[in-house]
């Protein structure tokens, strides 16, 4: 894999497309408002973000301190997979992707609601862009506007962004279960396996690459926000069909480097460990102030985000005790 450096460019409107779409419903449950907001920005440590060339036509930009896209270069136009956290970021990612192509950049996926993945799309908007999303997503990315924003003041505060320069862009299209595009002879499949790290968790498989995008439902070495979730269950169970399929070889998730399928259990074990251990607690009848301080899971000191802990065993106490996510609400 090579990376590519930065150049800057301007972009130009498009719209070819051929899809097929499928329908899934669901509906969740929500309750009172948290205690406190989520927090989900941690310090800068300063590792630049690259391009990595994953197949001839299929790019991965990675960004150890914020949030991964994808880009995928075709004769007909360009697809891209998440557009960071501000629109001065998105246009950063635009500038990357001109480095590699002059290609009108067609379609842009949002794998899930996080303000990290999303509040780039105006300036994919003004290139011209389409989006889609699941239909949860799209959902979502409305209701909680307001506290996305709010959990995001930190970062944009770090990088001198402006935050009245972001606006809520919503997709064009939503799909239920599964979803294909097809641009420049190439298929780009979209796939729910229904909620994993949140509802609207989209998977994205190039079956020509066998390479597999991944929301934030998996990522390595790494504790994810358990705040969304409405099920633990369902999450370790889709990524039991994940791990199963054999039509891809790497994975690009969207935080972390580059992985392979065996990687998947890892994070499929923390998962049921954190779970498991959170439940008996509760069972115990251990208080959540209690629980906070002795279930301390040093087997993932090391793992990046284990600073959230405190607060994911929060999360889990809301989820086992209401059935409620409240930042949904």
């Amino acid at each position: 894999m090579r990376t590519v450096p930065l150049l800057t460019s301007r972009f130009h409107r498009a719209a070819i497309f051929t899809l097929i779409a499928g329908a899934l419903g669901a509906a969740f449950l929500f309750g009172a408002s948290p205690a406190r907001p989520q927090q989900s920005y941690e310090p800068h440590t300063g590792q630049p973000a690259v391009v990595k060339q994953i197949a001839g036509d299929l790019y991965f930009f990675y960004d150890f301190d914020g949030s991964n896209s994808v880009f995928l270069v075709t004769d007909a136009g360009v697809l891209v997979i998440d557009t960071r956290e501000h629109p001065r970021a998105g246009q950063d990612l635009l500038a990357r992707i001109r480095k590699v192509t002059d290609k009108p950049i067609r379609w842009v996926i949002n794998s899930h609601f996080h303000g990290d993945h999303t509040y780039g799309n105006a300036a994919f908007q003004a290139a011209g862009a389409r989006f889609v999303a699941q239909q949860e997503t799209a959902r979502i990315m409305k209701l909680v506007q307001p506290k996305e924003m709010a959990r995001r003041q930190a970062y944009f505060k770090e990088h001198n962004y402006d935050p009245n320069e972001v606006k809520l862009i919503l997709p064009d299209l939503t799909f239920g279960d599964q979803m294909s595009i097809y641009l420049g002879g190439r298929e780009i499949r979209l796939m729910y396996f229904g909620p994993g790290q949140q509802p609207g968790d989209t998977f994205v498989l190039f079956p020509h690459d066998r390479a597999l995008f991944t929301p934030g439902a998996f990522t390595t070495h790494s504790m994810p926000n358990m705040a969304f979730t409405t099920s633990v269950d369902n999450w370790i169970k889709m990524l039991d069909q994940v791990a199963a399929r054999n039509d891809y070889d790497v994975i690009l998730p969207a935080h972390g480097d580059v992985a392979h399928k065996q990687d998947i259990k890892e994070l499929q074990s923390m998962l049921a460990d954190e779970y498991a251990t959170v439940k008996a607690a509760i069972a115990k009848g251990t208080p959540l102030a209690q629980a906070q301080q002795q279930l301390t899971f040093p087997q993932y000191k090391d793992w990046r985000n284990y600073s959230r802990l405190e607060s994911e065993i929060k999360n889990l106490y809301e989820l086992i005790q209401t059935n409620k996510r409240s930042y949904f609400e």
